[in-house]
């Protein structure tokens, strides 16, 4: 059995690092648009598919009464999403937005109200979508527990048959949310 992220003892993530694993911001990602997300169910993880899009105009309008993270950047990009969520609380842990400039992966930890992100070096991973779903078919409870999801972690760990087994439909729904 592999040993946890813990164990390993690889959340050392040291902020002021030249290499650091991903920006930490002190704002929670922009929610979910509930009517274009499709849930999947995966034991004690819900996978849920959205077709997204991130413009200036977005950001303003959600960190209007708080400093807008990257405000002297433009945005404007689109594609893909997966949440992953615990089936029980609904809270989101992980975020994969396989976008078609920029395409990266939040670390949210609801604990601290922050969120990791993560550039998606798709020269050296290929295909943002296809990563993702290597990421959620072999790295799940590691990466759950260094989002602060210990327990949720575990339990993905004990159930990755389930895990897997939603992994074809997460896959079309991607590939439609392109």
């Amino acid at each position: 059995m592999t040993a946890s992220i813990i164990e390993r003892g690889t959340l050392v993530d040291r902020q002021d690092s030249p290499y650091r694993r991903g920006n930490l911001y002190t704002a929670m990602p922009i929610p979910m648009v509930p009517e274009m997300c499709i849930p999947v169910d995966a034991g004690p993880v819900r996978l849920v598919v959205e077709s997204r899009k991130l413009t200036n105009a977005i950001l303003a309008d959600t960190y209007r009464d708080q400093e807008i993270p990257e405000a002297h950047v433009e945005f404007d990009d689109y594609g893909p999403t997966l949440h992953i969520c615990g089936a029980a609380d609904g809270l989101e842990h992980i975020r994969f937005d396989c976008f078609e400039h920029e395409p990266h992966y939040h670390y949210i930890r609801n604990a601290e109200q922050s969120n990791v992100v993560c550039r998606i070096d798709e020269v050296a991973v290929g295909d943002p979508v296809e990563f993702t779903l290597r990421c959620v078919e072999t790295q799940l409870p590691e990466m759950l527990e260094l989002a602060g999801a210990t327990e949720l972690g575990q339990k993905a760990r004990a159930a990755q048959d389930e895990v897997l087994a939603a992994i074809d439909q997460v896959r079309e729904l991607m590939a439609r949310a392109r």
